[in-house]
Parts: structure tokens; sequence; C-alpha cells
């Protein structure tokens, strides 16, 4: 079973200084951040997510690097974003693991 992303699943932040896009296209699912784009196909990444009651948070590193840390508040639009993120994550991690 392939995993695929069918539409652009868009967040801001709480502060609104940044805005995080998962966004389809023909080379896979692919991260804007601001305007900067990252290729979730590519093994340059590293996430670490946390899903509270009451908030969330996103630190995303792009060769070893932070491109994005942000602490958002529970809602619906921002719960949907980060399942879909960690979809996205572990089917490429599950699909990129040595046989």
């Amino acid at each position: 079973m392939q995993f695929e992303l069918q539409e652009e699943q868009k967040v801001t932040s709480l502060c609104g200084n940044h805005v995080a896009r998962l966004v389809p296209s023909s080379d896979g699912p692919k991260l804007l951040i601001n305007r900067e784009e990252y290729s979730l196909k590519e093994a340059c990444w590293d996430v670490e997510m946390f899903h509270g009651r009451s908030s969330s948070i996103l630190i995303f590193y792009w060769k070893g690097e932070v491109k994005l840390s942000v602490k958002m508040p529970a809602m619906p639009q921002i719960e949907a974003f980060m399942t879909r993120l960690y979809q996205i994550l572990t089917f490429k991690l599950r699909t990129a693991q040595p046989l």
C-alpha cells in the first residue's frame, strides 16, 4: 500500500510567524515552511513531535539544522496537520528500512 498526500494541508503557528504546508507533488510530499521547500522523500530530515491535550510542539530539522520550532494550541486544524505529517514520515521510515 502506497501512502499519498491528496491535497495540501496548511497550519499556522500560534505566534503567526510561520506557515507550514504539506503539499503533494509528482516527486512525493513536500513540507513547505514559509517560502522554503523540503522534499520528504529525501533522508535529510529529522522531526520531534509532541502532541498533548492543550498544545503541540513541532521541531523540524533539515541536514541537522532546525528549520521550524513551534508550539501550537490544540485545534482541529493543527491536529489534522500533525497527524498527516506523522503518517507521511512514518510511511517514509517504513519504506526506507533495509531488508
